[in-house]
């Protein structure tokens, strides 16, 4: 197929998607209507163009993502990683949509900043507006980092030539698209962490079915690569996309309908319908795709039937597309509730009652994020080692319990009572802290997820990497090697304390529902890259002896120490930006809360401390015993050649004293 007619395709789905946010905001009451006299109005230009312009970024977007995607998974590369013609070929295409992309998010970026402040585009475009309003607003923050991490990626597409570095790009991309939805409704509603999480699952399964499915349609249609093993890859990413779409997207309908009734009565629940339907005849059309056409597509007849196919499926695609952003830039029905404090509204649900053992430990606070992660964590593990025992391999029970457990620990301290104490208290922060931070990584790393993994999964066929693979070239990786440095580590858990608690980091990362999940992430995985250099069973490029072990440990331990005691020294409440606006009643002294937060980092971080220094110990006993094993069966096999060639070195030596 030639390049005119796939520029004309190109054409056809950017003026669908055009289309489609239109009819989608006239329904949903996001139409420009003029602003009454006397209040600033931006235009109709502003008013029509935000969320146009809005349509045109997310293409490009899923254009970027899905070269990306076809260049590091899809198409066929070396094992050693190389990208091969096409995969070369697909990364250019990513520098170009990439380019557009950036320049489509700045522009938007003006659009934006006009209809928020109620000024004329040429207005909103002025030097002085831009440089005083445009990182102060959440919206336009985001679409500023958003094409900045775009052309970023362009650069670094244009350069790149394995799939490690082009999946490092692959990843980038993903996180720049997700950025408004971090910025976007879900910041004013009342289920902070149910509308956030949803929005930004919504956001990643969509660039990825959609952009994989685009990159697969060009080749089939150019006839320029063999589609079979890029299709049966994409087939798994497809169907976690499509579960993943509908899940995010009954959450998201949750968080923004009163009930259900308004799904019929509001045009922005027609809407919704309307949507639902078209990800459901794209589930549909992907599982006949799968049955009847991606088995036979060795033949070259079977791949112009996967073009048209596939060319149907973009177009339902990019009109669901343009239904999602007049569904982003229209008011939902959803009244919020105003609570009764301000403390309480940043919150987004009243003051828990006076902490009891009972209802911070058995309490439960819906985390949609660590729940569904922790859970499939715990599936993947549990199916690994029903592989290994079905092909009569053994996998020690006790890593199943300490992987198991520590997942528990995750969902308790994200899950329960104690999760939500923590955002209005500063002593139960510590504790949950201390419990994500110290003891749930020591079980996770004990759990060896890595070396199961390594052992469950089949090798690759061919001369391409699988997943495999994959992990083996992360865990030999020079990301690895700095992840496992013993001073980075030490750096990011201990020496990370005094940078967040004792500077304005830890009221600023408190103050939002995306904060909070970066510094819970932040506890999780420095501990794990911690106890794993210390303590860990998978492999690490270089692992450090077990004297270093002991000193790193005693090290830490000190200097944990003295940050418990700088705590309980203070003079002054921590955070008093969050937590002296969101002080419940029972709490009387802000203080004597940090007070109390100091003295539980003391008194909590023995008990791990001491498990650690008891598991060192155990392992380098062990691996002495090995040692001793191992030497005893090489002199069992060699005479004892290396004590007889001691031995006579020694009687070399005292011959030539005596001489």
């Amino acid at each position: 197929m030639s390049g005119p007619i796939l520029g004309l395709i190109a054409a056809s789905l950017v003026a669908l998607t055009v289309v489609s946010t239109a009819f989608g905001l006239v329904v949903a009451d996001g139409s420009y209507i003029p602003a009454a006299d006397g209040l600033p109005d931006p235009g109709p230009l502003v008013g029509w163009g935000a969320p146009v312009l809005r349509a045109l970024t997310n293409l490009a977007a899923i254009a970027t993502i899905g070269w990306l995607l076809a260049a590091t998974l899809l198409d066929p590369s070396s094992r050693e990683g190389v990208v091969s013609r096409a995969g070369r070929t697909d990364l250019r295409r990513a520098t170009a949509s990439a380019l557009a992309w950036a320049v489509l998010a700045v522009l938007q970026m003006f659009v934006e900043l006009a209809a928020i402040l109620g000024l004329p585009l040429a207005d909103a475009a002025n030097p002085d507006v831009v440089s005083t309003y445009s990182n102060e607003i959440p919206a336009t923050r985001a679409l500023l980092f958003m094409a900045i991490l775009a052309f970023v990626v362009a650069v670094g597409s244009l350069v790149t030539v394995t799939t490690g570095v082009g999946a490092a790009w692959l990843i980038v991309a993903i996180a720049a698209a997700v950025l408004p939805a971090l910025a976007g409704h879900a910041a004013g509603l009342g289920d902070h962490a149910l509308a956030t999480t949803a929005g930004v699952a919504h956001v990643v399964a969509a660039v990825l079915w959609i952009g994989g499915l685009l990159a697969l349609a060009v080749h089939a249609a150019r006839r320029d690569l063999p589609l079979a093993r890029p299709v049966e890859r994409f087939s798994t990413i497809a169907l976690v996309s499509i579960l993943l779409l509908a899940a995010s997207g009954v959450a998201n309908a949750y968080t923004r309908l009163d009930n259900a009734g308004q799904l019929v009565t509001t045009g922005y629940g027609q809407m919704l319908l309307l949507k639902a339907g078209l990800i459901v005849t794209l589930g549909i059309l992907g599982w006949l795709m799968r049955a009847r056409v991606t088995s036979t597509l060795g033949r070259s007849s079977r791949a112009s039937v996967f073009a048209r196919v596939a060319g149907i499926e973009l177009l339902v695609m990019v009109t669901a597309v343009g239904l999602g952003v007049a569904l982003a830039s229209s008011p939902t029905p959803r009244v919020e509730v105003l609570m009764t404090t301000y403390g309480e509204s940043l919150l987004g649900f009243p003051y828990p009652p006076a902490p009891t053992i009972a209802n911070v430990a058995l309490g439960f606070s819906f985390d949609p994020l660590f729940l569904t992660g922790a859970l499939v964590a715990a599936g993947l593990y549990v199916a690994g080692v029903f592989r290994l025992r079905a092909r009569g391999d053994a996998w020690p029970v006790m890593r199943t319990v300490a992987w198991l457990a520590g997942l528990g620990v995750v969902i308790w301290c994200t899950n329960a009572g104690i999760s939500v104490y923590s955002q209005v208290s500063v002593g139960l922060h510590m504790v949950q802290h201390m419990t994500l931070t110290m003891l749930a990584p020591i079980l996770l790393v004990l759990g060896a997820p890595a070396t199961l993994a390594l052992r469950a999964l089949k090798p690759a066929v061919g001369n391409e990497r699988g997943p495999r693979e994959w992990l083996v070239w992360f865990l030999h990786s020079w990301i690895t090697r700095i992840l496992t440095n013993p001073f980075y580590v030490f750096f990011v858990y201990v020496i990370g304390l005094y940078a967040l608690y004792f500077t304005p980091a830890f009221g600023w990362l408190m103050g939002s529902h995306v904060g909070h999940v970066v510094m819970q992430l932040h506890f999780l995985f420095s501990g794990y890259l911690f106890y794993w250099v210390l303590i860990g069973i998978d492999p690490r490029p270089r692992p450090l002896p077990y004297w270093g072990r002991f000193l790193l440990l005693l090290l830490a331990i000190s200097v944990h120490g003295f940050f418990a005691v700088a705590m309980m020294m203070g003079t002054e409440p921590l955070a008093t930006e969050w937590y002296g606006i969101v002080r419940p009643p029972w709490i009387g002294d802000s203080l004597q809360d940090s007070l109390n937060g100091g003295q539980v980092a003391w008194g909590l971080g023995e008990i791990p401390n001491l498990i650690v220094l008891i598991a060192i110990a155990v392992q380098w006993s062990r691996s002495d015993a090995r040692d001793a094993k191992r030497h005893d069966r090489q002199a069992d096999r060699d005479d004892d050649a290396e004590l007889r060639a001691y031995n006579e070195r020694l009687a070399s030596l005292h011959r030539q004293d005596r001489a």
